[in-house]
């Protein structure tokens, strides 16, 4: 027997370098504290095999060796890469898990390491027969730093749909949101993307509901508050930062296809996002980009 019903669960554990919080309104805490712990096992058993610094994972070997052998790989890591290379296709080079060296480049010499436009995605050899990966030179490095927690969150999904909580509320480092069901005191849960300069100002919300939210942006916030330009963020076409002051968020069935997305569209000029998001099904994007502080909102809907 399981013990006495709680009004809302809630619990969390760091992960991907962000803080994982899960809430679970209105269920028995045991059966809440069994499905978290099943949750937490799989975020971190993804995050040892696609973490780019731990040495003992599988991203950190391939990276080490794939440009001296082929390296075999597990049947789900084959299909990351796939996928991957398939969402680097669709978005016209725009999603691009091999930015890492000229990221690298940027920050010791101030200078990317490839000439614009030029990806080392296309250096990496699948062997579908064989699974395994093989890269064509020592520079090539891949990174899942753009998919890892829309990866997990897809996996995260899964597992509540097969447990009895109807309701689900799931925050990855806030910039990644994965919701089941509604709100108690709605039909759906609500997302907010607040203004950078003005923190009761909502410029847009989602209303989610069995679906997802990610947003990215090219900034961060330094030790004295102030907003500075993330490195990170390369448009892989013209091989320097995303300048400016942007944040992409995108709304999808898919936690995988949101974080991805959002990811790509960064960094995309708006008529590429129009026509990108044509090859999608019930999706919304929204842009906000800041001049002197101000913000600017673009919305792209697909339905």
């Amino acid at each position: 027997m399981f013990g006495n019903v709680m009004r809302v669960y809630h619990n969390s554990f760091f992960a991907m370098g962000s803080r994982f919080n899960a809430v679970f309104p209105f269920y028995n805490q045991e059966i809440c504290e069994h499905i978290f712990n099943s949750i937490q096992s799989e975020v971190l058993r993804i995050e040892s095999k696609l973490s780019y610094f731990y040495s003992g994972s599988e991203v950190y070997k391939i990276n080490k060796s794939a440009y001296k052998f082929s390296v075999q790989l597990d049947e789900e890591l084959f299909n990351i890469l796939e996928t991957c290379i398939d969402y680097s296709k669709i978005t016209s080079g725009s999603f691009d898990i091999t930015l890492r060296p000229i990221i690298e480049s940027i920050k010791e010499n101030g200078s990317p390491s490839t000439p614009a436009g030029q990806s080392y995605l296309n250096q990496i050899e699948l062997d579908k027969t064989n699974k395994s990966v093989r890269f064509a030179n020592e520079k090539v490095k891949i990174d899942f730093g753009g998919f890892g927690k829309g990866y997990a969150l897809e996996k995260v999904k899964l597992l509540l749909e097969n447990s009895p909580i109807e309701n689900a509320f799931v925050s990855f480092g806030e910039s990644s949101i994965l919701a089941k069901g509604k709100h108690p005191g709605g039909d759906y849960w609500q997302v907010g993307i607040k203004n950078l300069f003005d923190a009761d100002d909502s410029l847009h919300v989602f209303n989610i509901s069995n679906s997802s939210v990610s947003t990215s942006g090219n900034y961060y916030v330094d030790d004295t508050g102030q907003l500075c330009s993330k490195i990170n963020v390369i448009n892989p076409e013209t091989g320097k930062i995303a300048g400016g002051l942007s944040v992409m968020s995108i709304k999808s069935d898919s936690p995988l296809e949101a974080e991805i997305l959002s990811t790509a569209f960064l960094v995309m000029e708006d008529e590429k996002i129009n026509t990108t998001m044509d090859r999608f099904k019930n999706i919304e994007a929204v842009k906000i980009s800041y001049s002197e502080n101000k913000p600017v909102k673009k919305l792209f809907h697909k339905v």
